[in-house]
């Protein structure tokens, strides 16, 4: 009777840490990314714009494409586009 308990609360225990596993790669996969303009965002430089400052952007930092930065105002750098 205790070897049939142990069993089952071992299956129980390995069933729940799989299914945690599961939701936590799950989780990590789907990144949500609201295609909104950020307002503090004042002018992007990018890779391929070289030191070129691009203004009149309708960005934020989930839709800026990799590599390019976004700045306030003040020049002060928001964040970095990173890969989807």
């Amino acid at each position: 009777m205790a070897f049939c308990k142990v069993g089952i609360l071992s299956l129980l225990l390995l069933s729940g840490i799989f299914l945690l596993g599961v939701e936590v790669e799950y989780g990590n996969a789907q990144k949500m990314c609201l295609q909104v303009c950020d307002n503090e965002v004042a002018y992007m430089t990018c890779p391929s714009s070289g030191d070129e400052k691009i203004t009149e952007v309708c960005v934020n930092c989930c839709t800026a494409d990799e590599g390019c930065k976004l700045y306030r105002a003040d020049g002060s750098l928001i964040c970095t586009g990173t890969p989807e």
